[in-house]
């Protein structure tokens, strides 16, 4: 498993953190309660050492390959070291005198390193983007991706054995405006652990987590302007606050709450902001409580991969209202109080919200379709991997019957 720019242990919060990092160590818990060994690779960083206690799997690693000075991880130096990465993995896997049956790599960074690691080892390589540059650039209102990523993408995709895709509408993306060969893309959504986020007595979250507000609106998101939180803020400057509804902002690390703080002195007079609670960054297995202590989530967000938040909002018997991003609009079909709104302009959520207020909630939680439940995603990734495996056995076998003749 390869997770070059963004180790899965790491705090969420940051722009390289969230769903990608619960993604991956789901996915290799759920590996290895399947009798898989799996090794995760990522880049060292800042507190490196405390990660290797959070894994807590007997046959799941987490190695942190040793490159210059990334302590604090950006792209473009990640990009420049590619080879020394991939030799790095060479040469500590060859020292340790491990051999690998599957390579799947996470996002672009990853994809490039499995590229090179796919042809010394000559074994199939999986890979997942999680996000795509391409759509990044059409719909972000901010940063904008270089066109280095948008090149290592399209070569990822060309020479990687298999793209698992997390929504039909990310397939399309692919096939649509990178030409990626419909043969090579299946489509394998995100998982929640519904043992986790389950639905709990709202006043006991409420007294966990210590929001005794209600209603109680919630977003959760990282510090980055694609996530929508500007408009949700101006949506709430529309409304009068005499409805008594308070929202709590979940996201962001300790270096970006000063520029959420700065946001909310813009957008926020003073009596809005009397009406937020900022809590910042919430380790993901504490967060149950505080989707339990919302009365709907909001999902403003321009672009999603799939939204993790939604499937564990729903999960929880919680109904979002949210812009038609990544799964929302399958997640939301199991609740019947969902609702989706045709875009994030400010407007458009403040009509959003006076409608979830007014709502009656409705929710069940078991309802979630068995395609987002963790036990039927592994074991159709499982299958794929084992495909790839008699793939490459045969043709190897048919090349050595060619060498004899």
């Amino acid at each position: 498993m390869l997770s070059l720019h963004s180790c899965p242990c790491s705090k969420l919060g940051s722009r390289y953190t969230g769903g990608m990092n619960i993604y991956i160590k789901n996915l290799s818990e759920q590996l290895e309660k399947n009798g898989h060994y799996v090794d995760i690779y990522t880049c060292s960083h800042e507190r490196s050492e405390d990660c290797n206690s959070i894994i807590s799997m007997n046959n799941v690693n987490l190695i942190h390959i040793p490159i210059e000075d990334f302590s604090t991880i950006d792209e473009d130096r990640l990009y420049r070291n590619v080879a020394v990465m991939a030799e790095s993995i060479i040469l500590y896997s060859t020292f340790k005198n491990l051999h690998y049956d599957i390579i799947h790599s996470h996002y672009w960074l990853s994809g490039m390193v499995g590229s090179v690691l796919k042809e010394f080892w000559n074994i199939p390589h999986v890979t997942m983007f999680h996000t795509l540059a391409r759509i990044k650039n059409e719909v972000s209102p901010g940063y904008i991706e270089p066109s280095f990523r948008i090149i290592a993408e399209e070569n990822v995709m060309g020479s990687c054995d298999l793209i698992i895709a997390s929504t039909e509408k990310e397939k399309a993306y692919l096939i649509d405006k990178y030409r990626a060969l419909d043969s090579k893309i299946t489509v394998i959504p995100c998982g929640v652990n519904t043992d986790l986020f389950k639905p709990v007595n709202k006043d006991l979250a409420r007294k966990l987590s210590g929001i005794k507000s209600s209603p109680n609106i919630l977003f959760v998101g990282r510090d980055d302007p694609i996530k929508g939180l500007d408009n949700l803020l101006m949506a709430l400057s529309l409304l009068k606050m005499a409805d008594g509804f308070t929202l709590t902002i979940i996201g962001g690390d300790d270096s970006s709450l000063f520029s959420i703080r700065n946001t909310l002195r813009q957008k926020c007079n003073s009596i809005l902001s009397d009406h937020i609670n900022l809590i910042g960054p919430v380790p993901h297995e504490q967060m149950v409580s505080y989707y339990n202590t919302a009365d709907f989530c909001v999902i403003p967000s321009y672009y999603e991969s799939f939204s993790l938040v939604a499937l564990e909002s729903v999960a929880c018997g919680v109904p979002v209202l949210s812009t038609d991003v990544g799964d929302v609009r399958h997640i939301s079909a199991s609740c019947p109080s969902c609702i989706i709104i045709s875009s994030n302009n400010p407007d458009t959520i403040a009509r959003g919200i006076k409608d979830m207020l007014n709502i009656k909630k409705e929710t069940n939680y078991k309802s979630i379709p068995d395609r987002y439940r963790w036990r039927n995603i592994v074991n159709k990734i499982i299958q794929h991997y084992f495909e790839l495996r008699l793939q490459v056995y045969k043709e190897k076998t048919s090349a050595q019957k060619l060498l004899r003749k």
